[in-house]
């Protein structure tokens, strides 16, 4: 990797030391910050309203607020999230958006309302079967209430065209961070997965322009880069719902492999979403969002996930499959069986690993990394 792209990646990792830093300096010069839950918020609008869109994804650290107002099989993501705003370590933020992903977020919502009653709460109820003309319909509805509230925020209409030149900046991002995807996969030693981790969690936590411009340039370097020699080292694809510490690439990879390429919500799924050319910019929005691929939490007739995962592993040149598993995480509780049975069909073999959003990973989730790397390395061996 060149000193250039050394140079970026320092830039954006140093964003994710201090995950909030970037989002409460703009809030101390007086910027509109929103803070949001999940890569199902439209964050086109917040953007055209004003706001820097921040991703709360909670902190490490103990959970001791949030406990009394969250049932105790929540996930860490939303107790840590919740704990930071009762503690006053969000109060940089001028507006909070929850979208209607799974239960506990939309739960969520109403907690925060009640706790937070200085903070504006907008909910977006995404819907959860995705494939249907009636859907679309009422999400348009949805997404035009957003806006109306948006524009009660802050004073003024939300013009169609700062909409769409929204839609524009987030599409290029997106095709950015997809092409950067696809350079790790064919030249696996260009990032690591931790590296590649920071550079997305970085989108999440600084202005998008800002990191646009950072990524343009390190997608630049690398494809004028000489190939580098592929790794004799097995490949693993990691899948999951979030995660927000760089702690379990690095502590994957440190087990003695490449982490190719991510199936995660904090990785390759944010990017997931591709623009609609024409039409109103409501309506743009209402079909990008519908028509991505739909998560753990949306219903998709017709959809097949574990064919498509197998197709994912495939295209990817991983050996193997990590399950982050985010405890007390209903949606992925429910898809990993089947995800597993068809990893197991196809002769990809995987293995799920409990994590806590609000924890670094401990040794004995390490060792079990070591383990089962040992066994994929020698099954490729033999």
């Amino acid at each position: 990797m060149s000193s250039g792209s050394h140079k970026k990646l320092e830039i954006l990792t140093s964003v994710c030391a201090d995950h909030y830093g970037t989002a409460r300096a703009a809030a101390e010069r007086g910027e509109k910050v929103a803070g949001y839950m999940c890569t199902y918020t439209p964050v086109e609008l917040l953007h055209a309203a004003g706001y820097l869109p921040v991703r709360i994804l909670g902190r490490e650290g103990v959970i001791s607020l949030a406990d009394g107002h969250l049932q105790v099989f929540a996930c860490t993501l939303a107790c840590s999230a919740l704990d930071m705003a009762l503690s006053g370590e969000l109060d940089f933020l001028s507006l909070m958006a929850f979208p209607h992903t799974c239960d506990t977020i939309q739960n969520l919502a109403e907690i925060w309302k009640e706790n937070m009653s200085e903070t504006p709460v907008l909910t977006v109820s995404t819907p959860v079967w995705v494939d249907n003309e009636h859907v679309l319909e009422f999400y348009r509805e949805e997404l035009a209430r957003a806006r109306r509230f948006l524009e009660a925020q802050i004073g003024t209409e939300i013009s169609d065209g700062s909409i769409d030149d929204s839609i524009k900046l987030h599409d290029k991002h997106r095709s950015m961070m997809r092409r950067l995807y696809e350079l790790r996969r064919a030249r696996p030693g260009s990032l690591s997965g931790a590296q590649m981790l920071s550079v997305v969690l970085a989108w999440f936590l600084m202005p998008r322009e800002e990191h646009l411009r950072a990524v343009t340039e390190l997608v630049g370097d690398l494809e004028s880069a000489e190939p580098e020699t592929d790794s004799s080292l097995p490949k693993v694809l990691v899948v999951g719902a979030a995660c927000r510490s760089e702690g379990y690439l690095a502590a994957i990879e440190d087990a003695g492999c490449i982490v190719v390429d991510d199936e995660l919500c904090t990785g390759s799924r944010a990017f997931a979403i591709e623009a609609v050319p024409d039409g109103d910019p409501i309506d743009r929005l209402a079909r990008m969002y519908l028509s991505r691929v739909p998560c753990a939490s949306k219903h998709c007739p017709g959809c097949d996930t574990g064919a498509r995962l197998v197709d994912k592993v495939r295209q990817s040149g991983a050996d193997a499959v990590i399950f982050l598993y985010t405890k007390f995480c209903d949606p992925w509780g429910f898809d990993y069986p089947y995800l597993r049975d068809a990893l197991d069909a196809a002769g990809i073999p995987s293995l799920l690993v409990e994590i806590e959003q609000h924890v670094p990973p401990a040794e004995q989730i390490k060792t079990r990394f070591s383990a089962f790397v040992e066994m994929i390395g020698a099954a490729a061996v033999g």
